[in-house]
């Protein structure tokens, strides 16, 4: 039985193609910082940063070496384009069409709702599309749990948050080799969305629909 929905966040309420263009005007001439912090949370993806460096320092840390800058301003740059000019943008594009829809849905049937997002500004990301108001019980944001999705950690911790097993834990996200590794390893139950439907999040209704609640 399914009684909570967990949301990735970047690629799942929002288009990130849409936000791709209006990004790179707006971080210019930081287009070089920004495509390389892209490719460093990626090559850091499934690493546990809970016993060592924090996943913010170590991304700093290589960022800094790739562009022959000191540290503390690569993760100052970073800091600026994906949670400070990332947040403006989404305020400008919104949600995806029937987001809030699907998300009141949810809470309607008693669904718990978690947030989970591999970068910072969460609640400053669901301000900036319309969504914050939301019955959100958990925000996990990989910088506070130290560890990226596709581990495991992070979806066993949202579910300990929601006080549910992992199996009862219905994990949606826009990437399989993220979200949908993550809830296999942790024992979840997911939907990946596919961005190019009218509405993509009117998927995890239909899954819901199909399967006993």
């Amino acid at each position: 039985m399914i009684r909570a929905v967990s949301v990735d966040l970047d690629g799942t309420l929002y288009s990130l193609e849409r936000a791709k263009g209006p990004l790179l005007w707006a971080t210019f001439p930081r287009w070089r910082t920004m495509r390389v912090g892209r490719a460093v949370r990626e090559e850091l993806r499934g690493r546990d940063f809970a016993d060592g460096p924090s996943l913010l320092a170590a991304e700093a840390r290589v960022v800094a070496e790739r562009l022959d800058v000191d540290v503390a301003a690569a993760r100052a740059a970073l800091d600026d384009i994906f949670l400070v000019r990332l947040t403006r943008v989404l305020g400008r594009i919104g949600p995806y069409a029937g987001a809030r829809e699907v998300l009141t849905a949810l809470s309607a049937r008693g669904l718990k709702l978690a947030l989970v997002s591999d970068r910072g500004a969460a609640r400053e990301k669901l301000a900036a599309l319309g969504l914050a108001d939301l019955p959100w019980e958990a925000v996990v944001s990989a910088d506070d749990t130290g560890v990226l999705k596709p581990s495991a950690a992070v979806l066993s911790k949202t579910a300990a948050r929601l006080g549910v097993a992992p199996a009862e834990l219905l994990h949606v996200g826009d990437r399989d080799d993220a979200d949908g590794a993550a809830a296999r390893a942790a024992g979840c139950p997911s939907v990946i969305i596919d961005p190019r439907q009218a509405r993509p999040l009117d998927a995890v209704l239909a899954a819901l629909s199909s399967t006993k609640e």
